[in-house]
């Protein structure tokens, strides 16, 4: 399986559920990969309180997402499993054992089969937090029925934007059967408990300057190692963290960082940390992003340079929600995203030079009050998407009116 299958629990996909059925009444949401599945841990934590009599069960597929999900403290209604492929006995295993009362499908993760067996069933089925740009409605045009038939079985679908919904309606979805709602992410999520690895970081960091930059692409590397460069003239005891927009790149990010320093150190074990001489730490884990952007005075946002091989900036969200400050480049192009910067509260960047002032800058803490204050303001506001999206699920849910 090449490492990319649980080694017990690879079987739930073919149908075999492994976790004790509670006799509870059983909400299904399912998402697809790590990204899809972090955005809906705050969602999840608020939906088990309104259904605390309920179980929420949480499917996904990539052996990355169930990792993530190992450290977040999730309400105990709330179960993991992987999801069912999409093949007649193994759905019809999966749905004779959970019975659930309603199917939430996250973003476009739609199976043909899957959607019909729950209809099927005369289980109402929600699409939530989708969103479709030119690229993916490009791509699912060219399946024709086979996107289009099943996408047409939702009850309802709440989206991301105007845009989202505008393309759906081109594959003959009923306008009255959507909601624009917005990206769940802008809400921010349920970070990992790292509380005892935290303590000991603040330990050994406790005379350092913490700067974190995350999802790098490979592109923006040097950039980033090169600012570091400049500001640590200004700043001697900054440490730079390195998260890599994918764990199976941080042997080249190694090699790039050992030219700018001679102490660097991989994270690649929960309790691998660093020596007080740590200058660069290279983070080979997934789902930590919390962790360090509580520790990080300033953070990064990559996949966000003007380098042409990059298309759209990372969540910036996270990091708000953490009280850091927030440097990105200028392709922050997903939904909200843009948000903000057009409100002063992250600071666009375009290289090297730019990237080393702002950390400069925000190096000194008065400089850094009223943008933190202004994050949390942004993320308590954002709050209300969540909000907004249970009460629809809530009423839907009590009614149970369909057509």
């Amino acid at each position: 399986m090449k490492g990319k299958e649980h080694k017990e629990r690879y079987k739930e996909k073919l149908g075999y559920c492994q976790n004790n059925r509670p006799e509870k009444d059983v909400i299904w949401i399912n998402a697809l990969g790590l990204g899809e599945t972090l955005s809906l841990t705050l969602f999840l934590k608020e939906l088990s309180k309104v259904f605390s009599d309920h179980i929420i069960l949480l499917t996904s597929s990539t052996l990355q997402s169930k990792l993530a999900l190992e450290h977040i403290p999730l309400p105990k209604n709330i179960i993991h499993q992987f999801a069912p492929v999409d093949n007649y006995y193994v759905l019809g295993s999966f749905l004779d054992y959970w019975k659930p009362k309603m199917a939430l499908f996250s973003e476009l993760d739609i199976w043909p089969l899957r959607t019909s067996k729950v209809k099927e069933r005369k289980i109402p089925l929600l699409l939530i937090n989708t969103r479709m740009d030119e690229k993916k409605k490009a791509s699912r045009k060219r399946l024709g029925k086979l996107f289009s038939a099943p996408l047409k079985q939702f009850d309802h679908i709440f989206l991301q934007d105007q845009l989202s919904k505008s393309h759906l309606m081109e594959f003959g979805v009923d306008e009255g059967k959507t909601t624009v709602n917005g990206p769940l992410k802008l809400a921010g999520t349920m970070f990992p408990d790292t509380r005892d690895v935290e303590k000991k970081l603040n330990i050994l960091f406790k005379d350092k300057l913490i700067w974190a930059a995350a999802s790098l692409h490979d592109s923006e590397e040097n950039e980033i190692l090169e600012a570091y460069k400049i500001a640590k003239q200004h700043i001697p005891n900054l440490v730079l963290i390195i998260i890599p927009r994918a764990i199976e790149l941080s042997e080249n990010t190694m090699k790039r960082a050992l030219r700018y320093s001679k102490c660097v150190v991989k994270r690649s074990d929960y309790y691998d940390l660093p020596k007080k001489e740590t200058e660069i730490l290279v983070v080979n884990r997934i789902g930590e992003l919390g962790l360090w952007y509580k520790l990080a005075f300033i953070s990064f946002i990559g996949n966000s340079l003007n380098f042409k091989e990059i298309k759209t900036g990372k969540n910036p969200f996270e990091a708000l929600q953490a009280s850091s400050i927030v440097i990105h480049g200028p392709k922050m192009n997903e939904p909200g995203y843009e948000k903000p910067a057009s409100l002063g509260i992250s600071d666009i960047v375009e290289n090297k030079n730019d990237i080393s002032r702002a950390v400069v800058k925000y190096s000194i803490a008065d400089r850094r009050k009223e943008k933190i204050k202004r994050g949390q303001e942004l993320i308590q506001g954002n709050k209300a998407i969540t909000q907004n999206l249970i009460a629809y699920i809530s009423e839907i849910y009590k009614t149970r009116v369909f057509k």
